[in-house]
């Protein structure tokens, strides 16, 4: 149980960095989630799960950075103070949530449904709070980093698990691709302006 907390605790702490720091950074956030659940697979015996994490789990972030590398990162919506609030408003939220659910969680995953229900308030922050259309690539990522916890609860997943890291990678080419595109043609990937531009 204890290693099971310090678990979520450090998923909960890797997916709050990504709302806070910048693009370059969140990436490398994402990418310490990716190798911490490869890791808490490992620990659940899931060792076809964990490698299929550990290797594809390392393509998005890579592709990520690439893309950072080309292109410039757009002015924050907010600034540090009220992102660091709005997480801790998200977290509390989250708790309760998780807490009036915990009568519907599997039984012997309470911590880690505590954990996933905080995950996703943090992913969904990331979507609402960010601009750069690589940081709403990142909210997207956590979210598929709960689908693959869910998948890893249950049995005979491993080719289900390669099928969604592999559509998460090809995800992320596409959103990089456009990403790419846009700052060739607009100079920017902050998806508020894009809007304006596209009309």
């Amino acid at each position: 149980m204890e290693t099971i907390l310090a678990f979520g605790i450090l998923w909960v702490v890797c997916a709050i960095l990504i709302v806070l720091l910048n693009d370059k950074w969140s990436t490398l956030a994402l990418l310490a989630l990716n190798v911490l659940i490869a890791t808490f697979l490992l620990t659940e015996n899931d060792l076809i799960g964990a490698l299929v994490k550990a290797v594809l789990g390392i393509a998005s972030p890579i592709i990520i950075l690439l893309v950072i590398a080309r292109t410039k990162q757009p002015r924050p919506r907010f600034g540090t103070v009220p992102l660091i609030s709005a997480a801790l408003l998200t977290l509390a939220l989250s708790y309760l949530v998780a807490f009036s659910m915990q009568s519907q969680f599997p039984a012997g995953r309470i911590t880690e449904s505590y954990a996933l229900v905080m995950l996703f308030g943090i992913a969904f922050l990331i979507l609402v709070s960010q601009t750069s259309i690589l940081k709403l690539l990142l909210g997207i990522l956590v979210l598929e980093n709960i689908g693959t916890l869910l998948i890893a609860w249950g049995e005979n997943t491993a080719l289900l698990s390669v099928v969604a890291e592999v559509f998460v990678v090809l995800i992320t080419l596409t959103i990089a691709l456009i990403a790419l595109m846009d700052f060739a043609e607009y100079g920017s990937i902050d998806s508020s302006k894009l809007t304006n531009l596209r009309g």
